[in-house]
């Protein structure tokens, strides 16, 4: 025998073990640790997560080199395809983009990656079996007839079970990291609660008897706005938020107590004509934020003039400094600035503090 007729029993050997299911099986292997390891990337760095796209072309290209042991071009062709829909899924999952990554960088990583995986998916022929396997492919022979029909085959099937699995394999994973930090986070959790709780105080008439008015003033702030203040006027976050509660305090001091100041607060919080009617009230019985408001009113309803006799009227008799500054500020820069904050229900500090303050 010749020596090129060894040559050609050489390649034709090598041809006929290739195996178009191994190259499924390992596209599909290829895909779903792809997918896998692309995941545990984002979860660890999310600005990584983009660099995966050509790394996972080169893992798919690698599986079905290592199963497939192809040399015709289908091969490169199964691994593109399954390729592109591993980056499919992680675009689904939602774990390519972790940061400011332009548009233009993204196609060159996909590129890359298309590259790496066409480049390394199939086998080349060595040096001097080249002469040997070009001849038999001039003569026809080789790709053998039906190659085609199991090249497409081949890539259907290998880009659909890719697809499914790698998306199985990424939306399980997924699924037992969360509730693996669900499962952390609810010793945390569970003791945010109980320190949240531990904070509030029953808002019943029989509890709330308990506190003074002060007291009870800084409460029903706390419950508005999730800050707790002293009457130091230092402060903690956190408190937990219910303007229901805080709804219901004022209601106890007002009525329980007559205390025309919860009165006007509430009905800063109601709004509407019942909360109108309560800040009027609180006005004619002598509270002067109350009576600012009511001049608010006026002037954010272009009735200046009235607004006016109002903030004139209790200027001279004003005790708390809030008070004294938002008359100041609307003689300077009128009411327009102060529309938009009494039209919506706001519960600010300066309500309580300079008169808890008088109560002392």
């Amino acid at each position: 025998m010749s020596s090129f007729e060894e040559q050609l029993t050489q390649v034709e050997e090598r041809l006929n073990k290739q195996e178009w299911l191994g190259a499924t099986f390992g596209s599909v292997l290829g895909a779903v640790i792809s997918i896998l390891l692309w995941l545990q990337v984002y979860i660890v760095n999310p600005k990584l997560g983009a660099l995966m796209i050509p790394v996972s072309g080169v893992l798919v290209g690698l599986f079905v080199r290592l199963f497939g042991r192809g040399y015709y071009e289908w091969f490169s062709t199964i691994a593109c395809m399954v390729y592109a829909s591993t980056v499919l899924v992680a675009w689904l999952m939602d774990i390519i983009i972790g940061g400011h990554v332009t548009l233009l960088i993204l196609a060159g990583l996909f590129f890359a990656g298309g590259w790496s995986a066409n480049y390394v998916a199939k086998l080349k022929m060595p040096i001097v079996l080249e002469a040997a396997f070009e001849h038999l492919q001039s003569e026809g022979e080789y790709p053998k007839k039906g190659t085609s029909v199991k090249g497409v085959t081949t890539v259907i099937c290998a880009t659909t079970l890719g697809f499914a699995l790698s998306y199985g394999a990424a939306f399980m994973m997924a699924a037992v990291y969360h509730q693996l930090q669900t499962e952390q986070q609810a010793p945390t959790a569970q003791s945010e609660r109980l320190a949240a709780q531990s904070k509030e105080i029953e808002v019943t008439a029989e509890a709330l008897s308990q506190y003074t008015t002060t007291q009870a003033l800084l409460y029903a702030h706390a419950y508005f706005s999730g800050y707790k203040f002293n009457t130091l006027g230092s402060y903690t976050r956190g408190f937990p938020r219910s303007i229901h509660k805080s709804q219901m305090i004022l209601e106890y001091l007002m009525k329980e107590r007559g205390d025309i100041r919860a009165q006007f607060i509430l009905g800063v919080l109601l709004q509407g004509s019942r909360g109108e009617r309560l800040v009027n009230t609180a006005a004619e019985q002598g509270d002067h934020y109350a009576a600012l408001y009511q001049a608010f009113y006026a002037g954010c309803q272009q009735d200046s003039e009235t607004g006016d006799r109002i903030l004139n009227a209790i200027y001279p008799l004003v005790e708390e400094s809030a008070i004294k500054s938002e008359i100041e500020s609307v003689r300077s820069y009128g009411y327009e600035p102060v529309c938009n904050e009494i039209s919506e229900a706001h519960f600010p500090h300066s309500f309580v503090r300079g008169y808890i303050e008088l109560l002392r």
